[in-house]
């Protein structure tokens, strides 16, 4: 009788191998396909679509995998079925309406891994007799290693450049500020509207634009609210100090005799636990008193983690639909929208469209003629009177890839000073913060001032530089400092005056994007910002040539560092073997 050979692996053993080989390379199939559905399917596309797709993707990373193994088609096969039956079977229930969206995903991947269990014990000795040895050529080894290293370098100098610039768009300042902000008279005869902020950041213009909206009109008690005292960082570094806290709002109106007409929830940082907390209580038990809930844009998120969406319709960013309807199935999510007006309930689509929702709070609890003078004033041209205009249901396309080399590759000056001039406006100021930053990705922001500022209807922003040394870019906000000449701040670099005439205040900012940069990228930023630009000419490159140049040049470098390195090893060995003994 032969013993068992201690150095081969146990039939178990081999058996688990597999299977955690084929959940690995289900998971990559899942991760690296995943990106490619999303350049040619629509970014809404329910949940029954998003199901499938994942499960395909899955299933072609193992039957990759299993086939470099060699497994027979019979077993490939048997494991594909394995792995789609249970999304298939669970979706029966979903389309009648018995299962959530939630229920269908997780269910579906338990039953999946059970499934795919079962197939392999049926064909067991396919993986347990069999070790399916995996032979590679050294010649193509070294091949795909010297692509892999043309590949990796232009991703890491990718990977350091987006992450760097993403996680500096709200970074919080170093320190605390003493400046206070401006008193204000409240009259319990106005509609009282509160827009909400987070200390971790929050949207510069889903919160400034309908706040120069609402304030404008001199009809509403408008005010900035945080769940507590301290700075709130806007987008690209805009430090603005609230007006009241939650506390201090309560005083006001228990003051006055009077309540909370209307609360208006902007794209919200995720802020701590503790301040989550209370965001969501305040939220619910304003809404429990009757308040009016308006989101702005992502400020859906919030608006559902407090429960208040609860089966109700609602709109949101374009490109945030898909991840709200996953995350919050319970709702009723809609596109092509600039606002769902449902009760006591409002949400607008992105970014810009918090014009339109301030303008529906002023139809509201004001009056038609008011809403159509603030959008007069503002210069907002897209104003539908007491109903929701639609604007296009916007998906990725190809040539939104500009983004992702303008964030990675983008040569040139970085840092881009904004000068924040006492008595800007509000959505002058957003537009300088914003579109630079978060939408074209073409570099970060530094509000420079010498001290506090007071913006043109009340707020109050402490600026992080007081000169502009060091910056690219040196920009000045508001059509009334452009009147005056407003000087820049100490430093060489120029000044550039973004508004120089009567208009609405993104547009020469997306026209500055077009000429300074691309029109792609301005194209985008106008795209994401969810604001039409068919009336506004823009001029410039057609695309960001040279950043697009850069990682063809860097896979290049990273080819022949590797090209080099197998013959510096070659040559060493040759040498070696060569010497005499």
């Amino acid at each position: 009788m032969t013993a068992p050979d201690p150095t081969k692996p146990r039939p178990v053993l081999r058996f688990i191998w597999h299977y955690v080989e084929m959940v690995i390379a289900m998971f990559a199939g899942m991760l690296l396909l995943d990106p490619l559905w999303g350049l040619v399917l629509p970014p809404d596309t329910g949940t029954d679509v998003d199901v499938l797709v994942m499960a395909a993707d899955m299933v072609i990373g193992m039957t990759v995998w299993m086939r470099v193994r060699r497994h027979h088609w019979a077993a490939v096969a048997e494991m594909g079925v394995a792995m789609f039956a249970p999304f298939l079977i669970l979706l029966v229930p979903y389309w009648f309406g018995v299962l959530a969206g939630h229920v269908v995903m997780s269910a579906g991947h338990v039953l999946m891994f059970v499934f795919m269990a079962l197939a392999m014990l049926r064909r067991r000795a396919e993986y347990t007799r069999h070790s399916h040895r995996l032979t590679i050529n050294p010649k193509w080894a070294k091949r795909a290693a010297v692509v892999l290293v043309a590949l990796l370098v232009p991703g890491a100098v990718a990977a350091v450049n987006t992450i760097g610039k993403f996680a500096d768009l709200y970074e919080r300042r170093e320190g605390t500020v003493s400046v206070k902000p401006v008193p204000r008279t409240h009259d319990p005869a106005k509609p009282t509207v509160a827009l909400l902020t987070s200390s971790e950041g929050t949207n510069v213009a889903d919160l400034l634009g309908p706040y120069e909206v609402l304030a404008g009109t001199g009809r509403v008690n408008t005010y900035i609210v945080a769940a507590g005292p301290g700075t709130a960082p806007l987008t690209g570094g805009l430090d603005l100090v609230p007006d009241l806290t939650f506390e201090q709002l309560a005083d006001v109106l228990t003051d006055h005799n009077d309540s909370l007409d209307a609360i208006m929830i902007p794209a919200l940082q995720q802020p701590p636990a503790a301040e989550h907390t209370a965001i969501n209580d305040w939220l619910r038990r304003q809404s429990a008193a009757g308040t009016l809930t308006v989101s702005v844009c992502r400020g859906a998120q919030a608006f559902a983690e407090s429960g208040l969406l609860d089966g109700r319709t609602a709109t949101s960013h374009w490109l945030r639909l898909a991840g709200l309807r996953a995350a919050f199935p319970q709702v009723k999510w809609v596109a092509g929208t600039r606002y769902v007006d449902d009760g006591n309930v409002i949400s607008t689509a992105g970014v810009l469209s918090g014009v339109d929702g301030a303008l529906r709070i002023l139809e509201r609890l004001v009056d038609g003629d008011t809403a159509r003078a603030a959008a007069d004033r503002v210069h907002w041209r897209h104003y539908s009177p007491f109903t929701a205009g639609s604007i296009p249901e916007s998906a990725v396309e190809p040539l939104d890839a500009v983004v992702g080399i303008n964030s990675s590759y983008l040569t040139g000056p970085s840092t881009i000073g904004v000068q924040v001039v006492e008595g800007v406006g509000e959505l002058e100021l957003a537009s300088a913060f914003i579109s630079y930053t978060e939408h074209a990705m073409v570099g970060r922001t530094l509000a420079i001032g010498e001290a506090a500022v007071r913006s043109r209807h009340g707020l109050t922003f402490v600026p992080r530089a007081s000169t502009a040394a060091g910056v690219g870019r040196l920009l000045v906000p508001g059509l009334d400092a452009f009147r005056r000449k407003v000087a820049g701040t100490g430093g060489e670099v120029r000044p550039e005056y973004l508004h120089t005439t009567e208009e609405f205040a993104f547009d020469p900012v997306v026209r500055d994007i077009a000429r300074t940069y691309d029109v792609r990228t301005a194209l985008w930023t106008a795209k994401t910002l969810e604001y039409p630009v068919m009336d506004v000419e823009l001029r410039g490159s057609a695309w960001p040539w040279v950043a697009t140049a850069v990682p063809l040049v860097l896979a290049l470098l990273g080819a022949a560092a590797a090209i080099g390195s197998f013959a510096l090893v070659r040559r060493l060995r040759t040498r070696t073997t060569t010497q005499p003994a």
